[in-house]
């Protein structure tokens, strides 16, 4: 956070506009024209707006500007001219180097009921009574053998693999018999460490080569359920939801996520709501080069240059993200 602040400071002084910003190698934003971010001029930067808009409807400090032009964007040229105006573009380098791994993410879905229908189900808890965040609670393994007594279920899955990859993602919708859709949000989590269940795997020597495929590790679980639960219960973190009335699914910044427009990042070093330009590949190799909103974290996404990109949700978001482990650079975009 002092890193943030210090670059917050150094923005608002003339003189910093005309050389690196640093706070050691760790971290260092260099000034460029926009004739440096590759794709600038073909990307729909209009696609962005309702992430920017959703942003902007919070207040962040520092993109008055931005923030107060928004209502006359009418047009690709109007927001592209809008940005170019009232933010200048910072490369970002770490340790020495422009580029991190970028990988992806999306909205789970599960299947399941909102009162208890069969043995095979899985509770979907809330939080506890008198949650606090920080507070070490029971581990996954113990919850989900003894149950969680203080915290209410909100609803059932049928499946316990979709179920863990929910909380892995922190957010999901689950769909019941009747289609309903139920949006169910991140509330908290049990103050326990997180571990991926590929790691999991490699270490215990179990089918080692799918381990960065979450599609195949979704296959081989449901293919091993029992090994599956054993394994899925070494990862002591536990999340709890709950169900959200709007939009969704709501990001660490406080608001909904826009698909291939949301970033989680490390806050430790980009502060929620940062217009971002992001350059790298999708798994199939194609390429991503486009405008970004910071608006979300991750309990593995640490570092000056680490993201997760939000595909959305679907089998087809599934895929991709479950696939995406790439490298990138990006250049965060900060009010002049």
């Amino acid at each position: 956070m002092r890193k943030i602040l210090l670059i917050s400071l150094c923005l608002t002084l003339a003189a910093c506009s005309s050389h690196r910003l640093s706070k050691g190698r760790a971290f260092q934003l260099t000034p460029v024209d926009y004739s440096a971010l590759n794709g600038w001029r073909q990307d729909s930067v209009i696609s962005a707006l309702p992430a920017m808009k959703k942003s902007c409807a919070t207040n962040p400090k520092g993109y008055e500007k931005l923030c107060g032009g928004i209502s006359s964007v009418h047009s690709e040229s109007d927001l592209r001219t809008l940005i170019e105006g009232t933010l200048q573009p910072y490369l970002v380098t770490s340790s020495g180097s422009k580029t991190g791994k970028i990988t992806g993410y999306y909205e789970a879905e599960l299947t399941g009921t909102r009162h208890h229908e069969n043995g095979a189900q899985l509770p979907i808890y809330g939080a506890p009574a008198g949650y606090k965040q920080g507070k070490t609670y029971a581990t996954r393994k113990s919850i989900e053998n003894n149950g969680l007594n203080d915290a209410k279920i909100i609803a059932w899955a049928d499946n316990p693999v979709d179920l863990f990859i929910m909380h892995v993602q922190g957010s999901g919708r689950l769909v019941t018999p009747e289609g309903e859709i139920l949006q169910l949000g991140y509330a908290g989590n049990n103050g326990r460490t997180f571990k991926g269940l590929g790691a999991i795997m490699k270490e215990a020597g179990v089918y080692p080569s799918i381990a960065n495929s979450m599609s195949k590790i979704r296959e081989w679980c449901l293919d091993h359920p029992d090994k599956a639960r054993t394994l899925m219960q070494k990862n002591d973190r536990y999340i709890f939801f709950k169900e959200l009335a709007g939009e969704g699914p709501i990001g660490s910044a406080g608001v909904a996520l826009t698909p291939a427009r949301s970033l989680a990042v490390d806050t430790n070093y980009i502060p929620m709501h940062t217009p971002m330009w992001l350059e790298t590949t999708n798994p199939n190799g194609g390429t991503i080069r486009q405008l970004m909103m910071a608006q979300d974290t991750g309990a593995a996404i640490k570092g000056g240059i680490r993201a997760d990109f939000f595909w959305g949700y679907g089998a087809a978001a599934f895929q991709t993200a479950g696939h995406m482990n790439q490298q990138g650079s990006y250049y965060l975009l900060l009010p002049k």
